[in-house]
């Protein structure tokens, strides 16, 4: 997979992309591996048309089954303002799917004994010991509100990261007119240089959530990320290079794109 990941973060913005191969996996005909031709091309008139309509400037779409690969095609433009096509070599930019290569590092360290499920966050990141959880409602029909924190029941774990029960969220999820959302604005989340002074920023601010209690899409691999630069010693891109990417030929995976 060609991939790019952000230097530091796993924030919603950032970064890693998906498109062909670094080893190319071998062909065959969509027979062979018991698929249809014909009904594959449905997918050529599909993307075509979602281009021509302005639903996205390009695409990479690749099938494969049994590990063969049966369908390979590139779709519109990969630059449109400078009229560069897609190519299926072409490097996005992915986001969120940077959770899973973080969560498969968090794995490893678990494996290896250096990390346990069920171990307190605050084992690695003591910020995140005595957290605090919003307890808030708004009331649209009368503008009417109310914001408190209460302490939290019990620490999140590891394994809250990984399942997003951490009571960790996205402050952009929130509507505008609660205070947490305000709180998570305030604190610039986005603007910190590195993933120790984001976590200690996002510590101070209190959970959505009692921890283990709710799912919800956050910044939970982000703070698994310290975790695991803490857990095994190496800032997060190092580790994921030498443990995942490399040893998968995961060749243009990586924080920045080189020129």
């Amino acid at each position: 997979m060609h991939t790019a990941l952000h230097r530091w973060a796993l924030l919603p913005l950032l970064l890693i992309a998906l498109c062909a191969a670094a080893a190319p996996l071998p062909e065959a005909r969509p027979e062979a591996a018991g698929l249809s031709t014909q009904r594959l091309a449905r997918l050529d008139e599909l993307m075509q048309r979602a281009v021509e309509a302005g639903d996205f400037p390009g695409a990479v779409v690749m099938i494969a089954r049994n590990g063969k690969l049966v369908y390979s095609r590139a779709f519109g433009m990969q630059d449109k303002a400078a009229g560069t096509p897609m190519a299926l070599d072409s490097i996005f930019r992915a986001y969120s799917m940077t959770k899973p290569i973080v969560s498969v590092g968090a794995m490893i360290l678990v494996e290896e004994g250096r990390l346990g499920l069920h171990e307190p966050v605050s084992k690695f990141l003591p910020e995140f010991k005595d957290m605090k959880v919003a307890v808030e409602s708004f009331d649209p029909a009368t503008g009417s509100a109310s914001f408190h924190t209460v302490p939290a029941r019990r620490q999140m774990t590891v394994q809250d990261l990984l399942h997003h029960t951490s009571g960790i969220t996205y402050g952009v999820f929130l509507p505008k007119q609660f205070q947490l959302q305000k709180l998570y604005a305030e604190a610039k989340l986005f603007e910190q240089p590195n993933l120790d002074v984001f976590c200690k920023a996002l510590a101070k601010l209190p959970l959505r959530y009692e921890p283990g209690t709710t799912w919800e899409y956050g910044h939970s691999t982000d703070v698994l990320g310290r975790v695991v630069e803490v857990a095994s010693g190496q800032p997060l891109d190092v580790f994921l290079a030498e443990r995942i990417l490399q040893p998968l030929k995961m060749v243009d995976t990586g924080w920045h794109v080189p020129a």
